[in-house]
């Protein structure tokens, strides 16, 4: 008789368990995905909107792995919606309004942009001195994208464990124990992807947790509704008469009441009249952050990985390393791990 292969153990339904888990199932491994709560109900992959934009930082400077996680995103996006799924994005272009002439002679000369001079940025949007445009780039509605995911995993097999904490892990002659709030299951390969969630019990690496907001307010006092998506250290995603405007920084631990009124001023200065507005409603989350900016993929122990430190770059990132990571799950012999560019 044939043996069962042992299944491959995703722990955390965020961005980055989900699309590991697609990916995992696309090439035809047995998949369990642990969820400690519901899927999508939760955690930084829970918030009303995430943009799409490889261009960030101060320098607007577009990394390689940032163009290739754009470009994941997308054709997991179109796959997605051929299998009948809605993954909740638009590809609406991202601006980036120049706050400083000495910043705008640089974004000129960037590669993979459009810039745009004062006159030729499109209502209602302020930018005395112009702009960039990232025509690639857009924006998502994070819970969708995670429920198309949840779907498409379930139609290829995997099978969805929510409302389950692991509580520890246990090396068992080759393959892994994996000891939950519902039982044991045997692992070949275990695949931490638990984002900012501290889980006494589970291998770890060092991770800076980081909290911020998303506002929501109506952009009924603008005199036209704004199409481009908005990035920077402020960013906005629009529709049907809504802004969903998030960029704040802070400790998870330290409450910032005033978070969201600054948010919505340095909107003001790009988008002038909803500085003043009231929120419609508040969204907060905290996020985990490596030691670098890049999405951390970092093997823990034999046949344990961990794969997250997402910072800001979850929803651009995590498609493309899920893809990069499970090819190399699916193909790994021995100990070794490698991720391939």
């Amino acid at each position: 008789m044939r043996a069962v292969a042992a299944p491959l153990a995703v722990v955390g339904a965020g961005v980055a368990g989900l699309s590991l888990g697609y990916a995992l199932a696309r090439r035809g491994r047995p998949v369990v995905l642990i969820e400690r709560g519901r899927i999508g109900a939760q955690g930084a992959s829970s918030g009303p909107a995430a943009l799409l934009n490889p261009h960030r930082g101060h320098s607007a400077r577009a990394h390689e792995e940032d163009r290739a996680g754009l470009a994941a995103f997308w054709r997991l996006a179109g796959e997605l919606q051929a299998r009948g799924f809605d993954p909740g994005a638009t590809r609406s272009g991202v601006l980036r309004v120049a706050p400083d002439a000495r910043r705008a002679r640089a974004w000129r000369k960037l590669p993979g942009v459009q810039w745009l001079e004062p006159l030729d940025v499109p209502a209602p949007y302020r930018a005395p001195h112009g702009a960039l445009l990232v025509p690639g780039g857009g924006w998502l509605r994070p819970r969708a994208l995670l429920g198309a995911l949840h779907g498409a995993a379930l139609e290829l097999g995997v099978e969805v464990r929510e409302g389950v904490r692991v509580l520890r892990l246990e090396p068992r002659d080759g393959r892994v124990g994996v000891v939950t709030s519902a039982g044991t299951l045997t692992a070949s390969e275990v695949v931490l992807c638990v984002g900012a969630d501290v889980s006494e019990g589970l291998p770890l690496p060092p991770l800076e947790r980081v909290a911020g907001e998303v506002v929501e307010v109506a952009t009924e006092p603008l005199a036209a509704e704004p199409e481009l998506a908005l990035g920077g250290s402020v960013y906005a995603a629009f529709a049907a008469g809504r802004a969903f405007v998030g960029g704040s920084h802070r400790d998870p631990d330290v409450p910032d009441p005033e978070a969201p009124k600054r948010l919505l001023q340095r909107l003001d200065r790009v988008l002038p009249g909803l500085g003043a507005q009231p929120g419609l409603s508040l969204w907060s989350g905290v996020r985990a952050r490596g030691p670098t900016p890049r999405p951390l993929v970092e093997r823990l122990a034999d046949h344990v990985t961990f794969f997250g430190g997402l910072s800001g770059r979850g929803f651009l990132c995590a498609a493309d390393v899920a893809e990069r990571l499970a090819q190399a799950l699916a193909g790994r012999a021995g100990g070794g791990l490698r991720l391939e560019p």
